[in-house]
C-alpha cells in the first residue's frame, strides 16, 4: 500500500505542433522531465514555416502553436522560396500561362476580325466596294493578322512566364518581409500555446501575428474545400446553419461565400501587390526606355535650335512626366480594383463548384475588372 501510495501518476499529455532543433540533443520526454510539473509533450511534425524550432526554447518556455479553430495548421498552405520551381509546379504554371496567351490571342483575333468584317460591310452597304472585294479583303487581313499573331505568340508566352516567375518571386520576397520583419513569426520565436492571452499580453500579439501571417499565405483552392467541408457538417438543417458573425440562422452558401470572401481578400493582397509592383516596374521602365530613345535622336540632330524650341522640349518633358504620373494612379486604382472584384469572384466560384470554382472565379473577377479598366 505504502509503496503504490508514493508512485506519481503520469503526467497528462499535450499535443502541440513544433520540431526540435536538428543541432539539439534534448528528447521530448526529456524537455518534459526537466520540471517537474510540466506535462509531457507530443511534437506533431508539420511543414518548415509552420514549425518553429524548438531547440531555440529556454528555460519553461516552449516554442509551440495552436491549431486555428478549423483544426489547421497554421501557415501550412505558405510555400517556400523556390518551390514554384520543382518539376510539379514548374508544369502547372507553364501550362496555365501558355493556355492562357493562346486563349487571349485566339479572342483579340477573332474579336478584331469581326470588327473588321463589319467595317468592310458598311463599305459594301455604300456601294464604296462590291462584294467579291470584300471577301477579297476579308481573306487577305485573315491570312496577314493570322500569321502575324501566330509568330508573335511563342515570344507572348515568353513574356509571360517570365512575369509570372517574377510575380511570384517577388510574393516570396514580400511574404519573407512581412513574416521576419513586420509579424515577426519566422526565426527564433518562441510562444506558449497554453497561457491564457489576458495574463500574456506578447503571446496574445504572437498570436495575432500568426494567424494574420497565416490569412496571408491561405491557398484559396484549399480554403474553399475545407471551409465547404466544415459548413456541411456544421448544418442543423438542410442547407442552414449559424452564422460566425451574427449568430442567426443563414443558409450554407451564404456563408460559405461570406467566409471566402474574405479569406480570398486576404490571400490576394500579397499576390496582387507583387503583380502591382511588376506592373509598374515594366510601365516606369517603358517610358524611360522611350524617354531615352528621343534623347538620343536629338543629340543625333543637328545643332542650332531656337529658344522656343527649347521651352517646347521642357513643356514635353512635364507632359512626359505627367502622363508617367497618371498611368501609374490608372495602374493602381485598376489592380485594386482587380483585387476586390477577384475575390468576390472567388467567393462565388466556392458557392458554385469548391476548389476549382474558386480558382476559375479568381480568374474571371480578375478578367472582368482588367477589360472595364483598359
Amino acid at each position: 500500500m505504502g509503496g503504490s501510495c508514493d508512485e506519481r501518476p503520469p503526467p497528462p499529455l499535450r499535443i502541440v505542433l513544433g520540431a526540435f532543433d536538428s543541432s539539439s540533443k534534448s528528447e521530448p520526454t526529456t524537455l518534459a522531465a526537466a520540471a517537474g510539473e510540466t506535462p509531457a509533450v507530443y511534437i506533431l511534425g508539420t511543414s518548415y514555416f509552420a514549425t518553429p524550432r524548438l531547440g531555440a526554447s529556454t528555460g519553461n518556455r516552449r516554442s509551440v502553436l495552436r491549431l486555428n479553430k478549423d483544426g489547421r495548421v497554421p501557415m501550412e498552405d505558405r510555400k517556400g522560396p523556390l518551390d514554384h520551381f520543382k518539376p510539379k509546379s514548374l508544369m502547372l504554371s507553364t501550362v496555365r500561362v501558355t493556355a492562357i496567351n493562346i486563349s487571349t490571342t485566339l479572342s483579340n483575333y477573332f474579336s478584331d476580325q469581326l470588327s473588321f468584317e463589319q467595317k468592310i460591310e458598311e463599305m459594301v452597304d455604300s456601294g464604296a466596294i462590291t462584294s467579291v472585294e470584300a471577301d477579297e479583303k476579308n481573306e487577305e487581313w485573315e491570312s496577314q493578322e493570322w500569321k502575324l499573331r501566330m509568330d508573335a505568340l511563342p515570344k507572348k508566352i515568353g513574356f509571360g512566364l517570365i512575369r509570372f516567375h517574377a510575380c511570384t518571386a517577388l510574393m516570396r520576397f514580400y511574404e519573407f518581409v512581412v513574416a521576419r520583419y513586420v509579424l515577426r513569426v519566422d526565426g527564433d520565436v518562441v510562444t506558449n500555446a497554453f497561457v491564457p492571452a489576458a495574463a500574456n499580453s506578447s503571446n496574445f500579439s504572437q498570436e495575432h501575428a500568426i494567424d494574420v501571417m497565416d490569412k496571408l499565405t491561405r491557398d484559396p483552392f484549399q480554403a474553399s474545400l475545407r471551409t465547404s467541408q466544415i459548413l456541411h457538417k456544421q448544418e442543423h438543417a438542410n442547407g442552414k446553419v449559424i452564422s460566425s458573425t451574427s449568430g442567426t440562422e443563414t443558409t450554407t452558401s451564404r456563408e460559405l461565400a461570406k467566409r471566402m470572401f474574405s479569406t480570398c481578400i486576404w490571400a490576394n493582397i500579397i499576390p496582387f501587390l507583387a503583380e502591382l509592383t511588376v506592373q509598374q516596374g515594366v510601365l516606369i521602365y517603358g517610358y524611360g526606355a522611350y524617354y531615352m530613345r528621343r534623347k538620343k535622336r536629338e543629340a543625333a540632330t543637328e545643332a542650332g535650335e531656337s529658344e522656343c524650341e527649347e521651352g517646347e522640349d521642357k513643356h514635353d518633358e512635364s507632359a512626359y512626366a505627367l502622363s508617367l504620373f497618371f498611368r501609374s494612379c490608372h495602374l493602381t486604382v485598376a489592380r485594386s480594383a482587380s483585387w476586390f472584384v477577384a475575390s468576390a469572384g472567388g467567393a462565388v466560384g466556392s458557392v458554385v463548384l469548391p476548389g476549382w470554382g474558386t480558382v476559375f472565379g479568381i480568374q474571371a473577377g480578375d478578367a472582368v475588372a482588367g477589360a472595364l479598366f483598359d
